[in-house]
């Protein structure tokens, strides 16, 4: 079986007007990547957003299960709980179509809550802290 968790988080800094995604792969329980990425003229949500889009877009073979996990009860609202999504349409659009994507190779997905900044010593508090960092460093970059 392949199961693959993977932590997202979004960051955005008002002063620099840049934003930031952090996503951690963990395979079968075992850290296997991370990535971050630097965006310009965005939002704290659209980055919540976003670090899910790239989590899912990175499915590109038959997996038994995808759990994302997000500090991010935006995120969880709108993509499964039926949350009208008034704002970040493109975004969500985006979201939609990776999202079928990883469908394709993947009949279980599911969003799980996470508490950000959790000081605790738990597995996916480590993580989703890890996630975190990736995504300020990021939106911490000078252009």
């Amino acid at each position: 079986m392949v199961n693959i968790a993977c932590y997202t988080d979004g960051a955005y800094s008002p002063v620099r007007d840049r934003g930031g995604i952090g996503v951690v792969f963990v395979k079968n329980g075992e850290k296997v990547y991370e990535f971050n990425k630097s965006f310009k003229e965005v939002t704290n949500n659209k980055m919540e957003i976003l670090a899910a889009v790239y989590a899912l877009n990175a499915i590109s073979s038959p997996v038994d299960s995808i759990t994302i996990y997000t500090d991010s009860q935006y995120v969880i609202g709108c993509a499964v709980l039926g949350w009208k999504r008034k704002k970040n349409v493109e975004y969500w659009n985006l979201f939609d179509k990776v999202y079928e994507k990883a469908s394709n190779f993947c009949q279980n997905i599911k969003f799980k809550w996470v508490k950000g900044h959790d000081k605790g010593i738990e597995f996916d508090s480590q993580m989703n802290n890890l996630a975190d960092k990736l995504a300020v460093e990021a939106s911490n970059e000078i252009s």
